[in-house]
């Protein structure tokens, strides 16, 4: 199945305690690049989270953010608890200083925003324990959530590069149909050249010229490869898993094999056809671009 790096989920849970918001936005990107955006008293989910995303997705830039509100209640209250016995030995440390340099006056406040004074608790994250298996349910269900988009994103592209695909078909056929017309052009001219100059019509002569002419503009190895190429993609976007890199390869061959029949051209409307063709494959290398 096909899958898409482009897509968005989100799961908004409400529970006794709070509500619960995930999202999880997920960009094209040529490896798996995580970002997890958690409350700091929720860090330690990180890493289940992250496992739980590498065992899922395979390509795609992945933004995971939780946002909860907790329940304004008494059980739920902030707290702030003062380290008395460190503001003991700061102010006697503070007099001893003030008693050296002789000038200065010592302010509370100073003394309130030094580092281990004031220890910040909330309570509603006092159990976080309690509260952590909700969590992660609620994360798998967004991010089966956006798996979910992204085969349904896939489905799509699958099915437009399927139609660029045929389109491409059609373009070799034509070219393949039309090479005859073309040598025969080239036969014709050829001779009114000859005439033009007076010069004698060798029939052997003229043989060996076109044949010439026919080995230089031969693309018949092209058209074969490119159809070669086209049935590979048929095959490639059947195939279970991560297949963006493959299909990536095989656009890059069709542009070569475009490129060189572009190249041997001599003849307008074959001229035409292939940048037709070119068109095409540049459309599919858009579409392949978002494939996981």
């Amino acid at each position: 199945m096909v899958h898409s790096m482009t897509a968005f989920s989100r799961h908004e849970v409400k529970y006794t305690w709070g509500n619960v918001i995930w999202e999880i936005y997920s960009l094209n990107q040529r490896y798996l690049d995580i970002h997890i955006d958690l409350p700091k008293h929720l860090y330690d989910l990180s890493r289940i989270i992250r496992k739980n995303i590498k065992d899922s997705l395979v390509r795609g830039k992945i933004e995971c953010i939780l946002r909860i509100k907790m329940n304004n209640n008494d059980n739920n209250t902030d707290t702030f608890t003062v380290n008395k016995q460190l503001v003991h030995h700061l102010i006697s440390y503070a007099k001893w200083i003030n008693t050296l340099i002789n000038e200065g006056q010592m302010n509370p406040l100073d003394i309130l925003f030094c580092p281990g004074v004031i220890t910040y608790e909330q309570n509603n994250f006092n159990n976080i324990n309690n509260i952590h298996t909700e969590l992660l349910l609620c994360f798998k269900e967004t991010l089966h959530n956006l798996i979910q988009d992204r085969a349904r994103e896939g489905d799509f592209l699958k099915t437009k590069i399927i139609e660029r695909l045929h389109l491409i078909y059609d373009e070799v056929n034509k070219i393949r149909q039309y090479m005859p017309n073309v040598l025969e052009w080239k036969r014709k001219k050829l001779l009114e050249q000859m005439k033009d100059v007076c010069i004698y019509t060798d029939p052997i002569r003229l043989e060996q010229e076109l044949l010439i002419i026919a080995q230089k503009i031969d693309i018949s190895e092209e058209t074969d490869r490119l159809i070669s190429h086209i049935k590979e993609m048929h095959h490639t976007l059947d195939k279970p898993g991560s297949i963006g890199r493959r299909l990536d390869f095989i656009i890059q061959e069709l542009h070569r094999e475009a490129n060189t029949l572009t190249s041997k051209s001599i003849n307008s409307h074959i001229t035409q056809l292939a940048i037709s063709l070119k068109v095409f494959i540049e459309q599919i290398r858009e579409q392949t671009q978002n494939i996981e």
